[in-house]
């Protein structure tokens, strides 16, 4: 027994001799290893670069640390810049780059490095790779010739190397400036902060370039921007745009919300205008802008797109009309005239907005109480965005569908037919309003109009209007039933809304027509025209001239 037991001590004492030799062996052998490719690759990574440019760029850095056993490569205070001498020396050859690139970072972080891989293989292949506080400098010049012979990635790197594989690369906090020179030698310069950078599965070797599932060697790349905020040049508003990420694989731009604040309350904002103006609210969620031409918004500050779509939002406007009209006039301000004048060139094929709320708010100068109208669950789409003089050549129509609730009851279908670069400013508006209780008009008709209405079933009004930035017309018709309307009149004292009996009885008796049709009588249907008042807006005409001819089929064109 004692035999044995001796003999098991023996085993478990060679064991962890063995075992202590090997880790010792490794400890060793990573150290050497460490130490030896330590000068190694920091030998080579120089010289890749200066080789690979033809001595344009070189690099340097602080410090560069291998963990052979960690599998893991840290740079610090590292940056890659170009030598000016040598960019001259090539644009005189005509073989200079028409991009130059200027990069530092505060740490590079390289996980999960397989180095045998590399210095045995030549093959680089990590997991991870993380970039902290970036910042690029890129200068694009159009005017410059290369007469070279174009490689791509992996010819650049061949000589060297068979393949660069990282699973996944992120740069956070990067600062990155971008500067075209046009060929008419103007310069356009871009400037981002805080951007996050998130490239997945990025592969160069013999294959990657023509694989159809990736997009510059790579699976995807998503950059995703700091909340942006801005204040409005008249320093009325608070822009706000949150969720900022582009996918460059789907070329699509999503933006979680963007949002139009003012900067004061509604009394406190008058105050500011000291004359008519709309106070406007906006929240719109969820924007995805598909197929967007990055290089011609970055170079020639033009908005190309295939669809806009939004999924949700409000927009609230409010107006005071007690207070005096601005100078001047809206005249050459309808939607497709300020599209036309935008000095940004803008190219959107298709914009959709869903479940989006609508309410527009007056007060009146008369009763100093406020009215509105609302539009709730409204679903837009609008065709042909553009004012590209060689699109609008081939296409001049702007169209622009709608259906939405009108006033809690009410079922709107309306299109909007703009004639683009139309300086008379050429517009039809064509809609049907179904099955609406007419009662959820007092919202608007008793604190502007100082009438209520005290029943009224709204069957279908059906409306086709056309007009100029001078007036409008057009055809409408009223079906309805069981109308009947009280006149108001307002306490001085306590600024109450009262009931005009008389008045009411006598509007309801001798003017008002309760029902269309009448009873044995033929539909009656009203051909307006309406000159606009032009300090008025665009909204403002449609509205005046379909009220006129739905007072007119009423009886009420006198009230």
């Amino acid at each position: 027994m004692a035999k044995n037991g001796f003999n098991i001590r023996r085993l478990v004492k060679i064991v962890l001799i063995v075992f202590g030799i090997l880790v010792l062996v490794v400890l060793c052998t990573g150290w050497y290893l460490n130490r030896h490719w330590n000068k190694l690759l920091k030998t080579e990574l120089q010289g890749y670069v200066t080789e690979i440019s033809d001595s344009l760029y070189t690099v340097k850095f602080k410090t560069l640390h291998l963990d052979v056993l960690s599998g893991s490569v840290t740079l610090e205070k590292a940056s890659m810049v170009a030598d000016s001498a040598v960019y001259q020396r090539l644009l005189a050859r005509k073989k200079a780059p028409s991009e130059i690139y200027t990069i530092s970072v505060d740490k590079l972080e390289l996980k999960y490095f397989k180095p045998w891989r590399y210095f045995i293989g030549k093959d680089l292949s990590a997991g991870l790779l993380t970039v902290t506080g970036p910042n690029i400098i890129m200068e694009q010049n159009a005017t410059v010739t290369d007469t070279s012979r174009p490689k791509t990635a992996y010819q650049h790197i061949s000589a060297k190397m068979k393949s660069i594989f990282i699973g996944k690369l992120t740069l956070d906090s990067t600062d990155f400036k971008y500067i075209f020179t046009r060929k008419d030698s103007s310069r356009v310069i871009h400037q981002f902060h805080n951007l996050r950078v998130r490239i997945n599965n990025f592969l160069i070797d013999a294959v990657a370039l023509n694989d159809p599932t990736r997009f510059l060697y790579a699976r995807n790349y998503e950059i995703g921007m700091k909340d942006y905020m801005h204040r409005t040049r008249d320093s009325l508003y608070w822009l706000y745009v949150r969720g900022i990420r582009y996918d460059a694989a789907l070329r699509t731009l999503h933006i979680g919300q963007f949002e139009i604040q003012p900067r004061y309350g509604k009394v406190a904002f008058q105050q500011k205008t000291g004359v008519q103006q709309d106070r406007y609210e906006m929240v719109l969620n969820d924007i995805s802008v598909h197929e967007l031409n990055p290089r011609l918004l970055l170079q020639e500050q033009q908005i190309w797109a295939q669809r806009v779509n939004i999924q949700s939002g409000k927009v609230q406007v409010y107006r005071n009309r007690s207070l005096p009209m601005p100078p001047g006039n809206k005249l050459g301000r309808y939607p497709h005239q300020l599209l036309h004048k935008l000095k940004v060139p803008v190219n959107i094929d298709t914009l959709t907005g869903s479940n989006v709320n609508i309410e527009y708010t007056e007060q009146s100068p008369v009763t100093g109480q406020s009215g509105y109208i609302n539009f709730s669950h409204v679903h837009g789409t609008f065709r042909n965005i553009t004012n590209i003089d060689s699109i609008v050549a081939r296409n001049r129509r702007l169209v622009a569908d709608f259906d939405a609730v009108f006033m809690q009851s009410g079922k709107l279908t309306a299109r909007f037919d703009f004639m683009l670069n139309d300086t008379a400013g050429h517009f039809a508006v064509t809609g049907q309003l179904k099955n609406m209780n007419g009662k959820d008009l007092n919202a608007v008709t008793k604190p502007l109009g100082k009438i209520e209405i005290r029943s009224c079933d709204i069957q279908d009004l059906t409306f086709n209007i056309r007009g100029d930035e001078r007036r409008a017309g057009g055809y409408v018709k009223l079906l309805y039933q069981h109308l009947k309307i009280a006149v108001l009149k307002q306490d001085p004292e306590h600024k109450e809304l009262k009931r005009r009996g008389l008045i009411s009885f006598l509007a309801n008796s001798l003017v008002i027509k309760d029902a269309n049709p009448s009873k044995d009588e033929k539909v009656r249907t009203a051909n307006v025209t309406y000159t606009r008042d032009i300090q008025k807006s665009f909204f403002n005409l449609v509205w005046k001239t379909l009220f006129t001819g739905v007072k007119d089929i009423a009886g009420a064109g006198n009230l």
